[in-house]
């Protein structure tokens, strides 16, 4: 039996996320189309940890998403037994998955319309 208020939790946060980051690459997308791509590049390749914190966002985002195939691969394969646990699991790396990617689509909101 699932846990209806699990399920209701989980569901809203992918729909809160996914629209928080569909409203940050709307408005991305929007601006660089006006932009100079020169800007843009000097923007990104002058700061360091802009950079990096790219990268770590991006790791972190595929190591969730990879983490949850091995999960689910694991249940498939009869390795683990499909229980609440790993489900929940399973549902939290998605989550975070999903959340290191919006944190991605944040920090170049950032970037593509800061304004001094």
């Amino acid at each position: 039996m699932n846990n209806v208020s699990l399920i209701s939790f989980k569901v809203g946060g992918f729909v809160l996320f996914g629209s928080i980051g569909l409203y940050f690459v709307t408005k991305i997308w929007t601006k660089w189309q006006k932009m100079d791509m020169d800007i843009i590049k000097a923007r990104v390749f002058l700061n360091r940890k802009f950079l990096k914190r790219n990268w770590q966002y991006i790791f972190l985002s595929g190591a969730s998403q990879v983490t949850h195939q091995f999960l689910d691969v694991s249940i498939f394969m009869n390795y683990a037994g499909e229980t609440f646990l790993t489900d929940t699991i399973s549902s939290f790396l998605e989550l975070m998955a999903l959340v290191f990617l919006v944190l991605l689509t944040y920090q170049w909101y950032n970037l593509i319309l800061y304004k001094k």
